[in-house]
């Protein structure tokens, strides 16, 4: 193998039309170092481009000197940018009077970046990075990039043929030119991965979406897990007739949780003489009281040998709401845990009158959506799956320093999830 076939060989250049010249410079451009390789690109065409004459002999096509200095930009060398400085080979084509000039495929037409560049490019918007990180690595402009992504995103409309048997659906903060504030998310449940994201969460907007489907497809649909939010429950009932409604177990929890923690909260007042000991110890209040401790340790806020339960059971005895609330927490939770749905549905019908007013509109809200709440008992389905993909997608858009564009930022989410090849 000759000198030249080693260079294109290390550069990842196929081309072998291109005949690298044996020295190789270093020079500071912009206070940065490059790495300059230069190269002559020649050949004997087939034929002239402008008036397709095949080329027989020097009375049809001759070569006509060389357009210099075509600057390409190549991957990086040893760390170090690189630039392949071509000189690429002009011809004149003696029936048309018409001249043309070398082709490569190392990069396309009136372009300075390389396809090796190019494909770079894609792999890394497929990383966690931002935008001007990437540019910044690859010696390109951040405009490039986004070119490249409205390049990307005009792809990005994903046509399913059939919908996902389970499904999850959520919603997350998307940018401000969404059509509704929040964008709505959907993951098979099956395979873990998302199936589409929508611009908006408004019932006429995804009842719009799911009609592209038939009748016939959305009826294969066996479940659909989701949270408390009215407008998801109005429409998987009206479009997905054979679906049965789940109510994540997690939102459950949460709605109760938010109860005990809110009225926990408004016993916080600095003349309370308990405020210390209810401020420092919310955890142990909304823990399990399984999981407490009964091991006896120093506590200074006690001045004595405490434990986990022992500090529960005199913080919850300050105040009858708070003792109210808390063992109404401790039953529901319990219940969910134990999947025991005739207890759950025994604290919501029979409330204690003591229970705060945050508690009884959790109750309230358990009872009006009692029948998806039973679906979450009965089936081993959670919007975990979802969380996980909202907690991605919440990293690209906070390591980005947030996006402008909706469709360079869905564009970045598929290419990470997998969903679409760059």
């Amino acid at each position: 193998m000759s000198n030249n076939d080693y260079i294109l060989n290390l550069l990842n250049i196929k081309d072998s039309n291109i005949f690298i010249l044996n020295t190789i410079q270093e020079k500071i451009i912009k206070n940065k170092n490059y790495k300059i390789i230069e190269g002559i690109l020649t050949y004997n065409p087939e034929y002239c481009p402008c008036c397709g004459i095949i080329n027989k002999s020097s009375n049809d096509i001759i070569k006509w000197g060389f357009r210099r200095n075509c600057k390409i930009k190549i991957p990086k060398i040893s760390n170090c940018f690189s630039l392949l400085i071509l000189h690429k080979q002009r011809f004149y084509c003696k029936h048309c009077n018409n001249t043309f000039i070398a082709k490569t495929s190392i990069v396309d037409k009136n372009k300075n970046i390389s396809n090796n560049t190019e494909l770079q490019i894609n792999l890394e918007l497929m990383q966690k990075q931002s935008e001007k990180d990437i540019a910044k690595r690859l010696d390109v402009s951040v405009s490039k990039i986004d070119r490249k992504l409205n390049e990307i995103s005009s792809h990005t409309v994903l046509r399913h043929e059939h919908l996902p048997i389970n499904m999850n659906w959520d919603e997350f903060k998307a940018t401000r030119d969404t059509t509704g504030k929040m964008a709505f998310i959907i993951v098979d449940n099956n395979t873990g991965n998302i199936f589409d994201i929508h611009d908006s969460r408004k019932s006429r907007d995804l009842e719009k979406y799911f009609k592209r489907y038939s009748k016939t497809e959305r009826n294969k649909v066996k479940l659909i897990s989701t949270d408390f939010y009215s407008g998801y429950i109005y429409l998987a009932k009206k479009l997905f007739k054979n679906a049965d409604i789940v109510i994540d177990r997690f939102h459950i929890v949460v709605q109760a949780y938010n109860a005990l923690n809110t009225t926990r909260v408004k016993l916080c007042y600095k003349n309370n003489p308990n405020y210390n000991k209810l401020k420092n110890f919310w955890k142990l209040i909304v823990k399990n009281e399984n999981d407490l401790s009964e091991e006896k340790k120093y506590n200074k806020h006690f001045k004595k040998e405490v434990s986990q339960k022992d500090i529960v059971s005199y913080l919850i005895n300050t105040d009858k709401t708070l003792k109210a609330t808390y063992e109404c927490y401790q039953g529901l939770i319990n219940s969910i845990k134990e999947k025991d749905f005739n207890k759950f549905k025994n604290i919501i019908e029979h409330k204690n009158n003591l229970i705060s007013d945050k508690m009884k509109q959790a109750l309230k809200l358990y009872h009006a959506n009692i029948k998806y709440i039973q679906n979450s008992f009965q089936y081993d389905i959670n919007n975990g799956i979802i969380e996980g993909k909202n907690n991605l997608i919440k990293s690209i858009k906070r390591i980005a320093f947030g996006y402008r564009k909706y469709n360079h930022f869905i564009a970045r989410v598929f290419l990470i999830s997998g969903m679409i090849k760059g």
